[in-house]
């Protein structure tokens, strides 16, 4: 259905959606006892799954970003939403001989199709909003988030009366199949439509389309990428220990079961509080105020916050973690135009796969040290802290020289 200026909803709510049932495969550690528990593994055998979905779904970011920029998006959905239901059912046929091939298809093929779906959405709806792109990229990675929590009662009811295979199989053809019936529905909007909004059209055709070998070389490409990294620290330690770290710490354990419902809640509003709000304060400047929630958080952490305190902490970590995630789509579509957009970020989203493994492995070595961990996570923050504002600096050094790229791009298009 469009409306009388060509927005067209039924995209904008298919993006959303599939969005929506991508984030299931976020949703390992309600998976992670019932498999332990049905194959009979060691703890330790499945300790780096959550490590291996985050890196591939990044690769899989990056491999969609560069098909969506050639074939567009609804054919990258339909693949990734293809591939995602390949990896859930061949999770559902494994044995409990060894826990490796869960790396290959939960890890690597649920991952990758992820990761598809992911980015040629993202881009998509943002493209629906060239005006209030935070805004935009908020409400889809919101959605994304809010399926972990909305979803994970799910799988607990699931693997119980279905038992692990049947949770698999049911999930294969349901949330997967549901995100490749959204792929029909996704369309991009019209060049008219765009250059609609006021000033959008002198804004659209003044801005350079970087390629992503001239993206990588600027500070801007950098800040971007080593900020992905850094900035997760803190979050990567307090995952794994959330509840038990809280009980240590004077939590009942119903209360740290109701904190871990309430860090998902925490996680949805920030991803759509932040994103709306970087349209008006700036993309860099938000990250930075997130990054130091993140480092208000950590401190508490390292000062040995109990009761209330720990709850706030808490909080204050997951709500800062979460909020950079749609902003970073959106900061880099702002910095290098959206012709090669998917790839200029699938490229820098890998430096924040690479940083959950290793961030990962650090805290299973400190998990005895929760305070070191937690001191790791402060300097990654504040290294964050001293990384974004070259974002600034390098928009503002390259602005006019962009300007007269984009006037040279430009016409050279109306030549061809």
């Amino acid at each position: 259905m469009k409306t009388k200026n060509g927005f067209k909803i039924s995209a904008v709510i298919a993006c959303v959606v599939a969005m929506f049932c991508i984030g299931i495969v976020y949703l390992w550690s309600a998976f992670r006892q019932p498999v332990i528990d049905h194959y009979g593994w060691s703890a330790s055998g499945v300790t780096l799954v959550s490590s291996a979905i985050i890196f591939f779904y990044m690769v899989g970011t990056l491999i969609g970003g560069i098909l969506n920029d050639k074939i567009g998006p609804r054919l990258v959905v339909i693949i990734g939403g293809v591939i995602f239901c390949i990896g859930l059912f061949t999770t559902s046929l494994l044995s409990g001989a060894s826990s490796w091939p869960i790396y290959i298809t939960y890890g690597v093929l649920a991952g990758m199709g992820v990761g598809f779906v992911y980015s040629a959405a993202l881009n998509c709806i943002q493209r629906w909003f060239p005006n209030r792109r935070g805004f935009a990229t908020g409400i889809a990675v919101c959605s994304f988030g809010l399926s972990t929590v909305v979803l994970a009662p799910l799988i607990k009811a699931l693997t119980t009366s279905q038992g692990v295979p049947g949770a698999f199989r049911i999930l294969a053809f349901t949330f997967p199949i549901l995100a490749i019936i959204c792929g029909f529905f996704i369309t991009t909007p019209s060049k008219e439509f765009t250059e609609s909004f006021t000033g959008q059209k002198k804004a659209a055709a003044l801005q350079r389309q970087y390629t992503v070998k001239e993206a990588v070389k600027t500070i801007e490409w950098w800040s971007i990428a080593l900020a992905l990294f850094f900035l997760p620290a803190s979050y990567m330690m307090l995952v794994p220990i959330v509840k038990s770290l809280g009980v240590d710490r004077g939590l009942t354990d119903a209360a740290g079961t109701v904190l871990l419902a309430l860090t998902g809640v925490a996680s949805s509003v920030s991803r759509l509080v932040s994103s709306t709000l970087s349209d008006k304060t700036g993309r860099a400047m938000t990250i930075f105020a997130l990054s130091s929630i993140i480092l208000i958080g950590s401190l508490l952490m390292i000062f040995g916050a109990q009761g209330f305190l720990y709850w706030v902490a808490v909080l204050l970590i997951f709500f800062g973690y979460a909020g950079p995630s749609g902003i970073f789509a959106a900061m880099t579509t702002d910095a290098f135009g959206t012709k090669h957009v998917g790839a200029i970020l699938g490229i820098a989203l890998m430096f924040l796969g690479v940083s959950s493994p290793v961030f990962s492995f650090i805290q299973t070595r400190l998990s005895d040290r929760p305070t070191t961990a937690f001191i790791i996570g402060a300097v990654s923050s504040v290294i964050s802290l001293i990384i974004l504002p070259l974002y600034n600096v390098g928009r503002k050094k390259h602005k006019e020289r962009d300007m007269e790229i984009a006037r040279q791009q430009l016409e050279a298009a109306k030549t061809e």
